[in-house]
């Protein structure tokens, strides 16, 4: 067990979401804030859930508002190839976008000697989605968005990390 994988995993967030939206959206993504987080529940109006197993178990919230979904749809289509003007394909779209976080943020950890999977991309847009503070850890990072050639505000994007507890082995000699 490494008493520092939380660390890491927030770090190589930290490094992965910069590094994809410049790549892929062509915009800077500024880490605003950063820290743990006793939520009992969150809800976005565009929220996509990843999790992830093997030596870190838990999940990957991406959480956007209105306004910046409505910023970064047309960029993400963009550069997938894809229709952002039809209904279906907005959720898709989004869906994409974390898929494509999620599968570099777990390639990144398994450079560092990590074993972990990821699962599909589940959408929870306008759900509430109960938070187990006795079995997670919880992390918020807050990223602030822009373009910086035309001085664009595009809004927020908030990525909540929910890592399992580590069980520690009750001895029964102690009672």
């Amino acid at each position: 067990m490494d008493p520092l994988l939380d660390e890491k995993f927030i770090l190589t967030v930290s490094n992965i979401l910069p590094e994809l939206t410049e790549d892929i959206l062509k915009i800077q993504a500024v880490r605003e804030a950063y820290g743990p987080s006793k939520n009992e529940g969150l809800c976005f109006e565009n929220c996509t859930q990843v999790d992830f197993s093997g030596d870190l178990n838990g999940s990957l919230f991406l959480g956007l508002d209105g306004y910046t979904k409505l910023k970064l749809l047309p960029r993400i289509a963009k550069s997938f190839h894809l229709d952002p003007t039809t209904k279906s394909n907005s959720a898709t779209i989004m869906l994409d976008f974390a898929n494509e976080v999620s599968v570099n943020l777990i390639e990144e950890m398994q450079f560092g000697q990590y074993k972990i999977e990821s699962k599909q991309p589940q959408n929870r847009n306008h759900k509430l989605v109960p938070i187990d503070q006795e079995r997670f850890r919880q992390y918020i990072l807050i990223f602030f968005l822009k373009e910086e050639l035309e001085q664009l505000y595009l809004g927020r994007l908030y990525v909540v990390l929910l890592l399992e507890k580590f069980s520690i082995p009750r001895n029964p000699f102690r009672e």
